[in-house]
């Protein structure tokens, strides 16, 4: 599993956890994952900025790799 499924298993634990079942848990999952619903605990708001940090990763990583191969171009490059 990658970090980012763990992280939605985590989360999906976590509203388990609320009593809800298989189905209805996963649905939440989904529409808090969505931005659709916002989270009710403390808990689930830090685990959410986790797992947006965690998508925002690669698209970081992409913009090193090309820092790093010299295709960065400034704003005025823009115009």
């Amino acid at each position: 599993m990658s970090a980012l499924q763990d992280k939605r298993a985590v989360i999906a634990g976590a509203v388990a956890a609320e009593g809800l079942n298989g189905t209805e848990a996963e649905a939440r999952v989904a529409d808090l994952l969505a931005g659709r619903t916002e989270p009710e605990t403390e808990e689930l708001r830090r685990l959410l900025t986790e797992y947006r940090d965690l998508e925002a990763l690669p698209a970081d990583e992409a913009d090193v790799r090309l820092a790093e191969a010299g295709e960065v171009f400034a704003p005025e490059d823009d115009a």
